[in-house]
């Protein structure tokens, strides 16, 4: 006698649950070469701090203010940093919230992984610091 198969089984391989919007890597919505247009939009924008849009400028020092006195860190401050510029530079993506988050911390995870890049970014972080004062 064989066993008869379980209805249950059957059921939840049928219903195998897709990863949601959130669970999905930036890569999944953009395609890479959008990704590393962005990073290369952004590093430039931050590159000459000087030459900063003035609505970008007064984003970056309200996140400035947000994260007072923390570090140049992925998590908070510079995904929160990314945010503000990707929402400005890719209104697009501000209407898209977990898409924006997770391409901000992807972004920031590649430019802080970059010494020179990094330095760039901490030096604008500092001089946000000191404008949100």
């Amino acid at each position: 006698m064989s066993p008869s198969p379980d209805p249950r089984r059957e059921h939840s391989i049928e219903h195998k649950q897709e990863p949601s919007a959130n669970d999905r890597a930036p890569s999944a919505d953009l395609p890479p070469d959008v990704l590393s247009e962005i990073v290369a939009q952004t590093a430039s924008s931050l590159a000459a701090p000087q030459q900063i849009d003035p609505a970008l400028q007064a984003a970056l020092v309200e996140v400035a203010r947000a994260h007072a006195g923390q570090p140049m860190t992925v998590d908070p401050a510079g995904t929160a940093l990314l945010e503000a510029v990707l929402r400005i530079q890719f209104p697009a993506l501000a209407l898209r919230q977990p898409l924006l988050t997770r391409t901000a911390r992807t972004v920031a995870t590649s430019l802080l992984a970059d010494p020179t890049a990094r330095s760039r970014v901490e030096h604008l972080w500092a001089r946000l610091a000191e404008d949100a004062a």
